[in-house]
Parts: C-alpha cells; sequence; structure tokens
C-alpha cells in the first residue's frame, strides 16, 4: 500500500480521534499498570483504525465485529477503553453501552476495568458517576451497564454500543438468545457497533464458531459481508506450536515488551497441547484422534489458481440428508504436473429449505464454464434436480453412496492427498467440512463420516465422489447384494 493510499484510508477512519481519547484520558485498571496512562501497540491502533472506518457518507463502515485475541494480550483493557470512547468521544445523542458477558464474574473484568479508567483518570472522573453496576454522564443522558448473560437477561433497551466478552463461552441457548436480543436493540440505534471479542472455543457449532466461520468466509472471498470487521491471531496450521516464535508471532504482548516469553513456557509446561493452543495461540482444537488427515496436510495443500476451462472437468454433487446443505466440488488434472485442482461451492441455509434452481443454475453454468465429462450425485438425494439437468445436456451420473462405491473412493482421495497430488482454493467453509469428516471402519474399509461434533461434511463427501471419477473413471459398477434365504 502506498503512502498517499495509506494517508487516504486514515482519513476515512475516526481511528486517530479514538487513539488521542484512549490516550490522553484513559489509564490502566487492575494488574502491573494500574492507574498509568494508555498508551496503545501498534497492532492495537491498527484495530481501532480498521474498526472505526467510515463509508462516504460519513457513518461506520463496520457495524458488527470480531476480534479473535490469546488470552495475556490486553484485549479486556483495550475493549474497556473503546467502551468509554463510545459513551464519552463518539457524539452519541444518549449514548447506551452495554457490556455483557456469559457470567458476573467475567462481565465485570470489562465493566470493572471501565470502573476504575473512570475513578483514577483526572479527566474522566470530572465527566462520569460510578455505580456498583453502571457508570452514568453527570448532567447529561448517556450510561454503560452491565449483563451477565447466563441471569437470562433480554433488557429492551436502545444500545448503541454493545460488547460481547468472551463469546466463546456463550455456548447454550439461553446464552445466545440474550445475545441476540442485545444485538438486535443496536438496530434500533443510528451507526450503532456490536464488539464481540474472544478467545478461541473448541465447537464451531455456537455463536462464537458461526461469527468465526463468517469471518473466514471473507477473508478467503467467499462472501463480501461488508458490515462486518473480522481479526483473528492465529497460528498457520504448518507452524511448529512448540516453538516460542510461533507463541510470539500471535502474542503481540511478547514483541510489545511487556509480557516476557517466559510466562507462555510456564504455561505451556502446565497446560496439554490443546488447552494451549486454545488459550495461548488462540486456536479452534479439533479432536485428532477423530481426524480422517494428518495435522496440517490439508493446509499445506493451498494454492492461488485458476482451473483451465478447456480440460476435461468433473464434479461431485452432495446433499445432507435433511436437504439444508449441498456442496459441489469440480476438479482438473494437469497433465503436466499430475496434481489434481478442485474448485468448490457451497450452500448452506439453516432452518430454510433450499431453492434447487439455484443450485441446478450453478451446476448447469458449470457445464457451459468447463469441459465438463462427468457431474457424480447420489440418486437417493437428487434425482429430480439430476433430470431437470440431464435434460440440460449436463452429463450426470449416478454415484450411489453404499459401501461398494464409497470405500475404495475415501481410500482413494486419502491416498492422493497424502501424496499431495491435490491442491483447494484455502475456501473456508470448504476447509471446514474437508476437516469435519471423521474415517468410519466398514467391513471393506474405511469411509467417511460426521464427528462428534456432527458439523456438515457434504463439502468432503463431493470432493471423494469427483477425485473418484477424475481418477477412475472406468470403476466397474458394484455387484448388487443378494439374499439367499433357507427355508
Amino acid at each position: 500500500m502506498s503512502s498517499k493510499e495509506i494517508e487516504k484510508k486514515l482519513a476515512a477512519s475516526k481511528g486517530g480521534r479514538v487513539v488521542k481519547f484512549i490516550e490522553n484520558f484513559c489509564v490502566h485498571g487492575d494488574g502491573d499498570f494500574y492507574g498509568q496512562p494508555f498508551k496503545l501497540d501498534l497492532w492495537q491502533k491498527q484495530i481501532i483504525y480498521n474498526l472505526y472506518e467510515l463509508n462516504p457518507n460519513g457513518e461506520r463502515k463496520y457495524r458488527e465485529s470480531l476480534l479473535g485475541v490469546p488470552k495475556g494480550n490486553g484485549k479486556s483493557a483495550l475493549i474497556s477503553a473503546i467502551g468509554l470512547y463510545e459513551l464519552l468521544g463518539n457524539g452519541t445523542v444518549s449514548p447506551l453501552v452495554t457490556v455483557a458477558a456469559a457470567s458476573f464474574e467475567q462481565a465485570d473484568i470489562v465493566f470493572g476495568n471501565m470502573r476504575t479508567m473512570c475513578e483514577q483518570s483526572p479527566y474522566l472522573r470530572t465527566l462520569t458517576e460510578v455505580y456498583q453496576n453502571s457508570i452514568g454522564v453527570k448532567n447529561g443522558p448517556g450510561r454503560i451497564y452491565r449483563v451477565a448473560a447466563k441471569a437470562g437477561t433480554a433488557d429492551g433497551g436502545r444500545n448503541s454500543a454493545f460488547i460481547a466478552d468472551e463469546i466463546h463461552e456463550w455456548s447454550t441457548p439461553n446464552l445466545q438468545r440474550v445475545h441476540y436480543v442485545l444485538s438486535n436493540n443496536t438496530a434500533k440505534r443510528q451507526d450503532s457497533l456490536i464488539l464481540n471479542i474472544t478467545t478461541a472455543g473448541y465447537d464451531l457449532d455456537t455463536l462464537c464458531g458461526r461469527l468465526y466461520q463468517r469471518g473466514k468466509r471473507k477473508q478467503s472471498g467467499e462472501s463480501l459481508d461488508p458490515d462486518f470487521y473480522f481479526y483473528w491471531l492465529e497460528p498457520d496450521e504448518t507452524d511448529d506450536f512448540e516453538d516460542p516464535a510461533t507463541w510470539a508471532k500471535v502474542n503481540p504482548a511478547i514483541s510489545g515488551g511487556w509480557w516476557p516469553i517466559d510466562n507462555l513456557k510456564r504455561r505451556r509446561q502446565a497446560l496439554p497441547l490443546p488447552e494451549f493452543q486454545r488459550y495461548h495461540l488462540n486456536m479452534w482444537t479439533r479432536t485428532q484422534e477423530e481426524s480422517w488427515l494428518p495435522e496440517g496436510l490439508w493446509s499445506e495443500l493451498a494454492e492461488d489458481f485458476e482451473l483451465d476451462q478447456s480440460r476435461p472437468t468433473y464434479a461431485g454433487v452432495d446433499m445432507a440428508l435433511k436437504h439444508d446443505s449441498v456442496a459441489v466440488v469440480w476438479g482438473q488434472r494437469d497433465p503436466e504436473s499430475g496434481l489434481i485442482y478442485l474448485d468448490s461451492k457451497i450452500w448452506r441455509n439453516d432452518g430454510f429449505m433450499f431453492d434447487y434452481a439455484e443450485v441446478e443454475t450453478f451446476i448447469s453454468g458449470l457445464n457451459k464454464d468447463f469441459n465438463m465429462v462427468e457431474v457424480a450425485y447420489d440418486p437417493a438425494f437428487f434425482e429430480r434436480s439430476a433430470q431437470a439437468l440431464y435434460d440440460l445436456n449436463v452429463p450426470m451420473v449416478e454415484f450411489p453412496q453404499t459401501h461398494g462405491r464409497m470405500v475404495p473412493a475415501c481410500g482413494e482421495s486419502f491416498a492422493l492427498i497424502s501424496a499431495k497430488k491435490v491442491r483447494h482454493k484455502n475456501q473456508s467453509t470448504f476447509n471446514d467440512q474437508v476437516l469435519s469428516a471423521v474415517n468410519r471402519p466398514t467391513e471393506r474399509g474405511f469411509r467417511l463420516s460426521k464427528g462428534k461434533s456432527k458439523r456438515k461434511i457434504d463439502g468432503a463427501i463431493a470432493m471423494v465422489m469427483c477425485l473418484d471419477r477424475l481418477t477412475f473413471p472406468t470403476r466397474p459398477t458394484e455387484q448388487p447384494n443378494i439374499g439367499i434365504v433357507e427355508w
């Protein structure tokens, strides 16, 4: 980015105003820096400048956000200062800032920081009145109040800002409902902000997991999502998780000089690796003994590429049993390198039925754009659409998902991936569905199935079908099972 582009970006943000407010008026709360002026690190300033970017009309660019930072890097202090800016510095008429967490204890960490800032800052204490559960503006409207989601609070206030701390703990339906209500209340205010902040969890089928996946889809280009700001510190899957250099990479407090790396070394000795990865590397952990692929292998195979429309192309289509997810994976082999390149498109409508015409139109478009040889599908769930596509001259081929077909196909896919003969585009949803699949032994070998998390794996199944047809198009038809009854 050129210097002019940087200047233009800075000019289209209120970040400079926020930074000045925090560094001029805020102090640190409980901890080693109690009462000292709040000096922001560069990474914190970058978050603020990005979070407070403006649209051409002068309104917020981002109305909702997710910040993911490992423990011990001062994220609670940062959002405490941002919350006070939303109360006192943003110019909102009658600001109402909600600070919430899953428990009373966690909610009091951020709110307690705010309270200390207002009590210890010579300037802020002239502007605020501090109470046990709220902070008010002297001689005017506006307040901050805390909420513990486990209390079942569903406040009907018109929040101008909603700060949700450690949302990986908002894991039950009741807690998630409180988040929904408080988030929905911000829609009643002009130029409002939802700020979610957390360390990683272990279940992607939660509020936090869904927001994380939403951010990863935006990062990978699968969705635009212009109102959503996503910032997540985590190592690459190929990094050595035992290497202190990796720890420093995702813990900016270490490079900032105010958190010794020896602290992390002690934590590593005290914690199992999955817990250390979650809390101190900010990684979503999977149960490794369930995984069908070696750790880190899939991420090694990610590349930027475009498929050649003239090459023979094969596709696989898989639909979920409940018809709430459809995956299409198509690929082709490079005749020189022998590598197979895969692309994907996945639809998931939670709680709604699909518009099958959209899926059919997409597959028909692939057939027009590429030299499509086969589109493999399971007749148990896609027969009607397959007939419609066949009428449009799409080369549809039945692929029943029986043991006789899926076991050799899964084995071949594993062999190709293990040999690093496959490349993919690092698409977030596709990655998740491939990595969520687990081995399920059968009398003929293994096939892919859902793990304990019950996450969708339609992308993995469609990939297996695609790879099978691409590498073994003349595989013999499975012999039917014949039952003999003795009288």
